[in-house]
């Protein structure tokens, strides 16, 4: 059975849906969302869902305000409810990086996101138990949140239903239909759908559907690892804020009230794309190595020195859609008319979604490019505009 729309998304995400939710406020009637498996099945599922502005670039610092703000007035724009933790976001470097961290801090404030340098016992009563020595550097932005993803999930979805999206699950979508030079619709699982756009928003899937038309995008599968750390047995210790750590290489978010989770800063790892550790998100282990697992829990301890006692609650692991400056590609296909792309977040896309829905929608059903999105584009790579962003500068392994 064919069906019509005039929008058609393929991937059930925090960017299918945050860019269905836009283009219905920009007045497009008839949106559908195919998701292959149910919504929020890929990686928003295994977001740590973490928002903070405190970035060194500022087109990427901006996007993150404005998602922070996003989730704030969620509940109060779209009377829908949201739980959110507004635990504020501890950054923890060292002096040798000073002119860095102060840079970024500029940056941030420039963008909208307040954060400031703060002293040892400032941080520690921000968050008990942190490491302190005569090197550490700290820097902490209250406004920073976190969100459970899949409950977040559940709420776009709820909103974008109420405003009538189609939503169908289960929906595998096998090709992309073109006539000529324009778009015309996608073969699915579950039949024929038309349509004068797409949105290709399928993470580390959606290269390979690109493919299918000769365009090759540079986003590369890299299997990333975290875990679920508990406190100390029968310890008042919690993790109390979001907290990255130059030296550990980590960042952590609470969880409930005696846990944490735990990755690693995926940017201090990967230099190239031959650091990358392809995967087949189809078929690959989803649990933490055992080797990897220890040498997180060694770090940990060098962040937080009572964690040395703590003991491992569950793991997992996840496949990323990573690209060499660690950014996604929000761009449309060159010469093909209606088809256009959001790929490559690299571990961030929970982060950015709203402004990614906002800024994609606006592109779509403007037809032209939006100023802030054009440092984006397919072309920076081959024209050298990557991204620069991290907020701390890359660190060798602490051994």
């Amino acid at each position: 059975m064919k069906q019509s729309s005039d929008v058609i998304i393929i991937g059930g995400g925090v960017t299918g849906l945050t860019t269905a939710i836009h283009l219905k406020l920009h007045g497009v009637e008839r949106v559908i969302i195919l998701e292959r498996h149910h919504i929020g099945a890929g990686q928003s599922h295994r977001a740590a869902g973490i928002i903070r502005g405190l970035v060194r670039d500022l087109s990427l610092s901006r996007a993150l305000v404005e998602s922070v703000g996003f989730f704030k007035t969620f509940e109060d724009r779209f009377s829908v409810p949201l739980s959110l933790n507004p635990a504020g976001y501890l950054l923890l470097s060292e002096s040798a990086q000073t002119a860095i961290v102060d840079e970024v801090v500029a940056v941030a404030a420039q963008a909208g996101s307040q954060s400031q340098r703060i002293d040892a016992h400032q941080a520690q009563e921000l968050q008990p138990g942190l490491r302190e020595d005569d090197e550490s550097l700290y820097v902490f932005e209250p406004g920073a949140i976190q969100l459970d993803p899949m409950p977040a999930v559940q709420a776009l979805l709820a909103v974008a239903r109420q405003m009538g999206v189609t939503i169908l699950e289960g929906a595998e979508v096998l090709k992309l239909v073109v006539q000529g030079d324009r778009f015309i619709g996608v073969e699915t699982s579950q039949g024929h759908h038309d349509a004068p756009q797409v949105l290709v928003a399928t993470s580390v899937w959606g290269a390979d559907q690109l493919r299918q038309l000769g365009i090759d995008v540079p986003v590369y599968p890299h299997r990333a690892e975290m875990a679920f750390f508990h406190a100390p047995w029968a310890s008042d210790f919690r993790l109390e804020r979001i907290l990255t750590d130059a030296r550990s290489m980590l960042y952590l978010r609470p969880e409930g009230d005696k846990q944490m989770f735990v990755g690693w800063r995926e940017g201090d790892r990967i230099r190239s794309v031959k650091d990358m550790v392809a995967e087949n998100p189809d078929d690959y282990k989803q649990t933490t190595r055992f080797e990897s697992l220890s040498d997180m829990h060694r770090r940990l301890a060098i962040t937080l020195p009572p964690m040395a006692n703590g003991f491992v609650h569950r793991t997992y692991a996840c496949v990323y859609d990573y690209t060499p400056d660690g950014v996604p590609i929000l761009d449309q296909v060159a010469g093909l008319e209606g088809v256009y792309f959001a790929l490559g977040f690299s571990g961030g896309g929970f982060s950015i979604s709203p402004w990614v829905g906002r800024c994609m929608a606006q592109f779509m059903a403007d037809g032209k490019v939006p100023t802030e999105l054009e440092r984006f584009d397919l072309k920076r790579f081959a024209e050298e505009r990557a991204f620069t962003w991290a907020n701390v500068q890359t660190q060798k392994d602490d051994g």
